[in-house]
């Protein structure tokens, strides 16, 4: 390589005179594009801090020059990863988002926008620099192709692309709730509706795309976005049905993603039909086509059919698993691109995972059809892919899988899943490790015969050392794993997990910040102290009979979450299935009763049960012992027996049930 020529080009950046500046420009622009290595070339010379300096500096710089400059950032920026780090680092973030104002050359914009489009691809690239002063204001108006005041028709097509590009950075910018809300502030929504009717298949694509991250997982936006009409008073959910008929896969698929947000929105119930007989039978046609497109299709069917029952059994009927199914089991882990030499088939892989296990999650039907299409050994293979996401998706399907009892306890079991499984909680990526703890929540379950197996391969261990990590997801994965471990065990069991875990750290994680998190450990405790007296006097040592009454009565006094609660009541309850001494102590608290008796009246029906199961339980009577009656009357002068017997016509089935059994406790004193 000759690298004189290259030198020499960057040097000429520096000259006074703008025509050298501008062929410099062209001559890298040219090597760079499509060339990686060239890019790494020119980025070792430190190109990018000159090419900054000319927006930065503008007084004297030719506009030619700042044109040409943002073209090249941009082809940097295609680089990759790595690429996007180094124009982070020197601050050309900011410099291009000044040169999308309106009142620039159109040409300038453009190239602006191309850059910042490749720049806000790269996931880790910092997105808060759109919302600062009037640059998302800006981008907001590119959206309209009349703002740049086009008047032949090459200048109304370039205008047009502008307002793709303006749309695109739109709908990579919508990570959080708080990035939606800026951006439809800013009035988004009826210039992004407006751009699907523009005719120029590329910007409704970017208008569609923008339209899904905005709605998704917001049922406010949804609605908004339903009731805004185009300026020609078109719909904008009959214009999504009409695309995505479209001949262009990509507008199919994008389409029906869009479709797929508003659905899982709850923005568009009364299409639901058009969901099951237009959406989801295109996203599984677009199964049969090549590279990207058919990539994306199972990420967009996993998202639409998730916690979907009816949905689910619509993709059963359809050729979904069978499809699916041959993505599995034909791409291999050496040649990835041997399937579709246009695709990513590790990608390919992960997300037709991802769909077999949301179809497979909530009915027997769907688990079967993965079942007979023969890929657990290929379920089992994926857990040691070289890719993350696969690994990860390979444990989503096993964790849909193993909610049927039956494919447990034979399909599972026969496939050796357990120790892949097992291994995957040592993952290097968070992400495996969080899906493996979730995986594994079925699998030590007390019916599951790969329980023993993963206690003996250190499980206990592993999953109290995940307790302690920083990811909240990962932490309570790995103590809802530990509360199903211990629930209905032997007392042996429990005695371990406590020996590993300790009462102190159930006690932080008791008062851990995440609420999810506080109430998987307090299910912990439930657990714990049933169903023998033996494992409530272990629970009453290990914390010490004050410790543990004072933990309830904090959560009883002081939670306002309803899952907290509904625990915290249960466990009072199997403490009152207990002996005498267990039934005494909690009797000694008034305060804990006072709080009982209030939640008998409680807007959740859940609650009730659980508060009228702890009276139950307190007043049991096994025979007619003293301190039974004894009970009986406290209770009664409490005021419980007036409440329950107001509660006999309760709108709630199980709640009358329970009062019934608890009014005869009453009678019988």
């Amino acid at each position: 390589m000759n690298f004189t020529k290259h030198n020499q080009a960057v040097l000429d950046l520096d000259s006074s005179d703008p025509a050298v500046r501008v062929k410099a420009l062209r001559f890298i622009k040219n090597n760079i594009i499509g060339n990686k290595t060239k890019k790494d070339l020119y980025i070792g010379l430190n190109v990018i801090p000159k090419l900054v300096t000319f927006f930065i500096e503008t007084e004297g710089v030719d506009p030619e020059v700042q044109i040409q400059a943002a073209i090249v950032l941009g082809s940097f920026a295609y680089g990759g990863e790595e690429n996007v780090t180094e124009i982070v680092k020197h601050e050309a973030v900011k410099p291009l988002l000044e040169c999308i104002s309106s009142k620039n050359d159109p040409r300038l914009i453009e190239a602006a926008a191309r850059a910042l489009k490749a720049i806000y691809k790269c996931p880790t690239a910092n997105k808060n620099d759109i919302f600062q002063g009037y640059h998302l204001q800006d981008l907001i108006t590119l959206l309209d192709p009349d703002a740049l005041k086009p008047k032949t028709d090459r200048e109304k097509i370039a205008s047009v692309h502008t307002a793709e590009l303006a749309a695109t950075i739109i709908a990579r910018c919508c990570d959080t709730n708080e990035q939606q809300i800026q951006i439809a502030q800013a009035g988004a929504f009826p210039k992004l509706v407006n751009l699907l009717t523009c005719g120029f298949s590329k910007a409704q694509e970017a208008a569609l795309d923008a339209l899904a991250y905005l709605c998704r997982e917001n049922s406010d936006f949804g609605k908004e976005i339903v009731k805004t009409k185009s300026e020609t008073n078109e719909d904008p959910v009959k214009i999504m049905l009409n695309l995505i008929r479209d001949k262009s896969p990509t507008m199919r698929l994008i389409s029906a993603k869009c479709l797929t947000h508003l659905c899982r929105a709850k923005a568009i119930d009364e299409y639901l039909n058009d969901i099951t007989l237009a959406v989801l039978p295109t996203l599984v046609k677009l199964l049969d086509e090549k590279g990207p497109v058919r990539e994306e299709a199972p990420h967009v069917l996993a998202y639409l059919i998730r916690d979907n029952e009816e949905l689910q059994k619509a993709a059963c009927d359809s050729e979904a698993v069978s499809k699916l199914a041959e993505f599995v089991t034909h791409i291999s882990d050496q040649n990835s691109s041997y399937y579709d030499p246009l695709g990513d088939g590790d990608k390919l892989k992960e997300n037709a995972l991802m769909a077999l296990a949301a179809i497979s999650s909530l009915t027997d039907e769907g688990r079967k059809l993965v079942v007979d299409a023969k890929i657990i050994p290929h379920i089992v293979a994926a857990m040691s892919h070289r890719s993350y996401g696969v690994r990860a998706a390979a444990c989503q399907c096993t964790r849909s899988l193993s909610r049927s009892v039956h494919i447990l306890r034979t399909n599972l079991v026969d496939a050796g899943i357990a120790t892949p499984l097992f291994k995957l909680l040592s993952d290097e990526s968070t992400d495996v490790q969080t899906m493996a703890c979730a995986t594994l929540c079925n699998i030590v379950l007390e019916f599951s015969p790969m329980r023993k197996q993963i206690m003996e391969q250190g499980g206990i261990e592993k999953l109290v050392k995940l307790v302690h990590s920083p990811d909240n997801t990962l932490r309570l994965n790995a103590i809802w794993a530990l509360k199903n471990l211990v629930y209905h065990a032997e007392s042996e069991v429990k005695y371990r997990v406590m020996e590993v875990l300790t009462y102190q750290t159930m006690e932080k994680l008791i008062e851990d910040p995440e609420l999810d998190v506080q109430e998987k450990a307090l299910n912990l405790l439930r657990n714990l102290a049933c169903p023998k007296p033996e494992d409530i006097e272990e629970v009453f040592n290990g914390l010490t009979e004050s410790r543990l009454m004072n933990i309830i009565e904090s959560k009883l006094c002081c939670s306002w979450s309803e899952e907290i609660i509904k625990q915290i009541l249960f466990v009072i309850n199997n403490i009152a299935t207990g002996n005498e001494n267990h039934k005494k102590t909690i009797m000694s608290r008034t305060n804990i009763l006072t709080h009982i008796k209030n939640y008998m009246s409680h807007q959740n029906p859940d609650i009730r049960v659980a508060a009228v199961w702890c009276l139950i339980n307190l007043t049991w009577m096994e025979d007619k012992h003293s301190s039974s009656q004894l009970r009986v009357r406290e209770l009664r002068q409490f005021g419980f027996e007036d409440i329950v017997k107001n509660m006999a016509n309760d709108e709630n089935l199980d709640v009358r049930e329970k009062v019934k059994m608890a009014l005869v406790q009453f009678s019988q004193a």
